[in-house]
């Protein structure tokens, strides 16, 4: 792989990284479909492959350093493997992290209160210590690829900073923290590349100023890995603005698993999708892509597992030039199950229809599921339209009286696209199951994800039309609501009917729609 050629990478991010007989498969369509990197993506990953000193209690380092020897082990083999096509391991973390036998090492990473503060300058040393140890470790590594300011890092900066009333200048914190990676990456010739995935907007701005103040030193500079949308993979928003802020190499990071489009339990083809975003990423002259195929909050499912692997064919096609998003998936209908003719063409039509349904799980755009799934109540799902799908449980907030997402107008608009929605769903589901009597054993299995559009889709079109009403709580909407949570409560008791009736289904399925999470929605609506 030259310098020229952009990292196609594609990313495990749940705990079957750690699988062979996961990873490896995966490998083998990854040589297949031209990738030519590995991205492991474990928050502590850092901090589970190294050892920087041994702790006074001997038997419980020792232990550890076993644990430690094997896990380098595994990603020397995945290098080794990788080489065979010239492709590259890079691993993915959250800093700052650590575990705590290190403590007896850094004692300074603790404040006065016993909490780990973040903002201490000893972070620095910690973070390149644990560089510098992993290098030794597994020599053949392509590169880091961390995130600085996230809150799901073990120590959290903005939460920090928030809970503790500190004011605190963090462009220095941040210019000792990607120097610590920088150095030692450098001296070896390895990659790093500073995410921007920080919750709030000025952490993603001091995030990518500081990318941009690092100058070109050790031999190599540090480039910057956006998502396609700020902050997170929501369907149908706009670019990231954080892309455009970025002066040097820049890596878009994709996602095909289904965090916010139902996990691949449901159709999740984003082919369409994907090629209007890859106009912007030839325009910036991207130095590569992430394309993301499983997620932390669920181990054991990923895009190759299902229809998702569409994306995952589609995506690397998309780099240097435009490609019709049909003729994509026909290919893809034809390598992976050897479909062709009117059933590969009804096939890719009902794909690049279906990704519809979980688009209008949203309320006109704004986030109303929370990561796929129904909210717990009314109250969570309006929070997380208010906040883009960041609202806390139990955060205040109020409803304003000339909310235009309230008139008479916008709900008949917002109850007409959910009734639409799923109309559409049953339609899909109905022609899906026509043409799985047309197809291949294996593909036609996979099919069944249509035949669960229709209940996704219901249980949105109620649970939006009844916070519709809680929202607007005028003395007529509570009377609406009554027959609303009737129907509701009976989805409930179909969707558990028909889960019981089937084999067995991956856990995850029953996480979807799950029918006591919608019988939890439907008793946190007031009906009177």
């Amino acid at each position: 792989m030259t310098e020229q050629t952009p990292l196609i990478a594609l990313e495990i991010h749940d705990r079957s990284l750690w699988e062979p007989s996961r990873v490896l498969p995966i490998i083998e369509t990854m040589e297949r479909w031209g990738y030519n990197a590995l991205v492991l993506h474990q928050n502590d990953h850092l901090d589970v492959c190294t050892q920087i000193g041994h702790a006074a209690n001997y038997g419980v380092s020792d232990l550890r350093l076993k644990k430690v020897r094997n896990a380098v082990a595994w990603l020397n083999q995945l290098v080794s493997r990788l080489d065979n096509f010239g492709a590259r391991l890079f691993l993915e973390i959250k800093e700052p992290s650590i575990h705590d036998y290190a403590l007896e090492f850094y004692p300074g990473l603790i404040d006065t209160n016993g909490r780990f503060d973040p903002t201490s300058v000893v972070w620095a040393d910690v973070c390149r210590a644990k560089t510098t140890d992993l290098l030794e470790r597994v020599p053949g590594l392509g590169g880091l690829i961390v995130n600085l300011s996230s809150p799901e890092s073990r120590v959290s900066l903005p939460d920090y900073l928030a809970q503790m009333g500190r004011e605190f200048e963090v462009a220095a914190w941040f210019d000792a923290m990607i120097e610590a990676f920088h150095q030692p990456l450098a001296n070896c010739g390895k990659a790093l590349f500073i995410r921007d995935f920080s919750y709030t907007e000025d952490f993603q701005s001091d995030v990518l100023a500081a990318i941009n103040r690092t100058p070109e030193r050790h031999g190599q500079s540090v480039g910057a890995s956006v998502k396609i949308t700020a902050h997170d993979y929501f369907p149908e928003f706009p670019e990231n603005p954080g892309a455009a802020m970025v002066n040097g190499d820049l890596v878009f990071e994709f996602e095909s698993f289904g965090e916010h489009m139902g996990w691949g339990v449901i159709p999740n083809c984003r082919v369409a999708e994907f090629r209007e975003r890859m106009v912007g990423y030839r325009a910036r002259g991207a130095a590569g892509l992430l394309n993301r195929v499983s997620w932390e909050a669920i181990n054991g499912a990923n895009a190759l597992d299902a229809l998702s692997a569409v994306n995952v064919h589609a995506l690397p096609k998309l780099i240097a030039v435009d490609q019709d998003e049909t003729s994509l998936v026909l290919e893809w209908l034809w390598d992976d199950y050897g479909i062709e003719g009117d059933a590969a063409r009804e096939a890719a039509h009902l794909l690049l229809e279906s990704w519809k349904i979980p688009a209008l799980s949203y309320w006109n755009g704004e986030v109303f599921p929370r990561h796929s799934c129904l909210p717990s109540t009314w109250q969570e799902g309006w929070l997380s339209m208010e906040t883009s799908g960041m609202g806390k449980r139990g955060l205040d907030f109020e409803i304003m009286p000339d909310d235009p997402r309230l008139t008479d107008e916008a709900g008949a608009a917002l109850f007409d696209a959910k009734e639409a929605g799923v109309a559409l769903a049953d339609d899909l589901a109905a022609r899906a199951s026509e043409l799985k009597n047309r197809l291949p054993t294996g593909s036609a299995k996979q099919f069944e994800a249509f035949e669960w559009l229709p209940f996704f889709a219901r249980q949105f079109e109620l649970a939006t039309k009844a916070t519709f009403y809680a929202a607007r709580a005028k003395p007529h909407d509570f009377t609406e609501i009554g027959p609303i949570v009737d129907r509701l409560m009976a989805l409930a008791d179909e969707i558990g009917a028909r889960s019981n009736s089937l084999e067995p289904q991956p856990h995850h399925h029953h996480v979807l729609l799950d029918p006591e999470q919608i019988r939890r929605f439907a008793r946190s609506l007031p009906t009177s």
